[in-house]
């Protein structure tokens, strides 16, 4: 390598360092730059005419956490130094850098020190944006039993709550800002296709996979994920809710590796288990006995499931049997039945059947839970008017009968209190008079198959309301039958989700837009580019990027103050959104950096009649307060694709064309030439 390095030229040398994407200063003994490469000149602002006239010391920010002249003496005694300061770009912005100090030796003397700062403001600022949007994020899911995540787009930790620290052991702050560790190596492929799908707003919903914990571990886990949208319907971020089934798991491998250990475990249980083969019980558990009313298994081993089933149920049973006698595959599969003790009693319960090998022969696994109680309490809360009333006019949330035919039988006095509607206005009418029009086809869709299935669904939908027009509710529909009359009803229970969904609304734009000017900031600025590129490159258009700053704009804060100047940002942006198309996007980068991508153009003369019309608004003297004053705008453009075929040679680009701007005097624009 010392050969190699010994045989690169000095113009050699000064090609790299010319060249280096890092800001590199040369500075004397004094501290004062004696030279500076161009990406200096671009990071940090300044021009080699005005390097005369800088101090090193007087560019970084003071800081306890280092000392600017120790260090500097120390290189100068002939010892490299790296540290990470924040420095003052020219406008006054502040600027995030990794530093490292280097002596310059000519025949053994120390004659200047170089100065090599990496510009990593924009991940500085990033991952505080994260973390700032995971700590808002964390209060709506620490509540949450389940392990919830949230990741970007580009795969990257938002936030976890703390039942998914519990469940895999890391905490968030080892996550933030980092793709999501859990996963194996071997699933990235399946889970990026299944990213792509999130994208295009499908949800995935019982995915059973194989995950990875701090300690190295694997556990077996239950997915469900969803994508998260912005106010404009797109795709910004994903969200995962995971259950560790990681001893399900392990129960089912062990039921299908050994029947001796298979039957162990389930006369272990304390879950209710039988397994059917061709509609005969040919196991049965103990406490599957003991729930049917039996006192050993011998009284039911032999018998056809049907001498347990209530007529009610008889289809769906049947069903079962058919299918896993017909297909010989059985998937995994819950609903309600209707049971007979031994006694010929009824209950009720919830079971959850699974096609098995057992004996040889296709079988079927039926767990069972009963549901009795709950049922009969919820019934209850309309049998039992009394006892009804009491529970539901005593509650916040809003509770109401609905029949078959969609009339609203019973509303708690709630409604009153939350929607300030009178409750002889909802009593005897159709629910749907009180749903909003663009949600009323899901929920007729959803009540409807509640009715079918006899089960129940939970929904998010807008209720009317006296003052504020529409409140959003979070809702429960559940399926119930008065025995009495025999009729069906749905039992519905709301909750006020309207401050909730304003956060979550907040959070997705604090997320994606400037506090400052409203507009949307580089992350998005940068997606929404990317779409149009896409399109424009399928549909062979032209697109232009213009690159500009505000002139004088350091002036303005160094002599009347910030609060100026921050509204001079707002004011300059209302400016010139008047002078583009609805279609073209205008964005802040940051500081007094602005971007406009022209997403459709004919010819490039277009980009040129905007730059104008631009430069032509901003001649107008600004108002502001007690001050008036002008400053104007240097503006660089770059086209598509001649310019650059993605995202980081057009900025790149339109960048240097806005330097070349900004040598020509400002308050005009340039082009990008090669």
């Amino acid at each position: 390598m010392e050969r190699l390095f010994n045989s690169i030229s000095f113009d050699m040398y000064r090609f790299l360092i010319s060249n280096n994407p890092d800001a590199i200063f040369l500075l004397d003994e004094s501290g004062h730059v004696l030279d500076i490469n161009k990406a200096g000149t671009n990071i940090f602002g300044y021009t080699n005419a005005e390097r005369s006239e800088l101090h090193y010391q007087n560019i970084l920010v003071p800081s306890k956490d280092y000392n600017v002249k120790r260090l500097f003496v120390k290189t100068l005694l002939g010892e490299s130094c790296a540290y990470e300061a924040d420095a003052y770009r020219r406008n006054g912005d502040i600027l995030h850098l990794q530093v490292k100090n280097i002596p310059m030796l000519d025949n053994g003397e120390i004659f200047a020190v170089m100065i090599i700062a990496k510009d990593v403001t924009e991940l500085v600022q990033t991952k505080a944006t994260l973390l700032e949007t995971a700590e808002r994020l964390h209060s709506l899911l620490h509540s949450s039993a389940d392990a919830i995540d949230l990741i970007d787009t580009n795969g990257n930790v938002l936030t976890v709550n703390p039942a998914f620290e519990e469940m895999y052991g890391w905490k968030v702050d080892e996550l933030v800002g980092k793709p999501l560790p859990t996963i194996p190596k071997e699933r990235m492929d399946t889970v990026n296709k299944q990213r792509d799908e999130l994208k295009n707003g499908h949800h995935i919903k019982g995915l059973e996979a194989t995950c990875l914990k701090k300690d190295g571990s694997s556990i077996e886990v239950s997915f469900t994920l969803s994508p998260l949208n912005d106010q404009n319907g797109n795709v910004v971020a994903f969200s995962g809710i995971s259950r560790d089934i990681t001893e399900r798991k392990k129960m089912e491998a062990a039921l299908r590796n050994s029947k001796d250990r298979y039957k162990s475990l389930l006369n272990a249980s304390p879950e209710p288990i039988y397994v059917l083969s061709y509609g005969v019980i040919r196991y049965i558990n103990l406490a599957a006995v003991e729930m049917f009313g039996f006192k050993r298994p011998e009284q039911m081993l032999g018998r056809h499931v049907l001498d347990f089933v209530h007529p009610d149920s008889w289809e769906v049973v049947q069903s079962k049997i058919r299918r896993i006698t017909v297909e010989g595959n059985f998937p995994k599969e819950i609903v309600e039945q209707k049971m007979l003790r031994a006694d010929r009693s009824t209950f009720l319960t919830e079971t959850t059947s699974v096609g098995i090998e057992y004996e040889d022969e296709s079988a079927v696994q039926v767990i069972l839970r009963d549901i009795t109680e709950k049922k009969v309490l919820l019934e209850n809360l309309v049998h039992n008017e009394e006892k009804y009333r009491l529970i539901a006019e005593n509650m916040t949330d809003l509770v109401s009968v609905i029949d078959e035919n969609g009339q609203t039988n019973y509303v708690s006095p709630s409604y009153f209190t939350v929607l300030g509607i009178p409750l002889n206005k909802l009593e005897g009418v159709s629910a749907k008079d009180f749903v909003h029009p663009e949600d009323l086809p899901n929920v007729t869709k959803v009540f409807k198959q509640i009715m079918s299935t006899k089960g129940s669904a939970n929904l998010d939908f807008r209720l009317k309301h006296t003052t504020k027009t529409w409140l959003w509710v979070e809702s429960k529909a559940t399926f119930f039958i008065d025995e009495q009359y025999g009729k069906p009803f749905l039992l519905i229970v709301s909750r006020d989700v309207e401050e909730k969904k304003q956060l979550r609304e907040e959070l997705k734009l604090m997320a994606f837009h400037d506090s400052l000017t409203g507009l949307p900031n580089r992350r998005l600025f940068e997606e929404k580019m990317q779409q149009s590129l896409k399109e424009a490159k399928r549909q062979q258009r032209k697109c232009a990027l213009l690159y500009m700053d505000i002139d004088k704009f350091k002036w303005v804060n160094d002599n009347l103050g910030h609060s100026i100047g921050d509204e001079l940002l707002k004011l300059f942006a209302h400016r010139v959104s008047k002078c583009i198309r609805d279609r073209d996007i205008l964005a802040r980068q940051g500081g007094d950096e602005f971007t406009i991508l022209l997403s459709d153009i004919e010819h490039e003369e277009d980009a040129r009649a905007c730059a104008e019309r631009i430069l032509e608004s901003l001649q107008q003297v600004w108002e502001i307060g007690e001050h008036n004053f002008k400053t104007t705008s240097s503006i660089g453009i770059a086209f598509f694709p001649q310019d650059g075929d993605n995202i980081n040679n057009l900025f790149t680009n339109a960048d240097y064309a806005l330097y070349e701007a900004k040598k020509s005097g400002r308050n005009t624009y340039r082009f990008f030439s090669h």
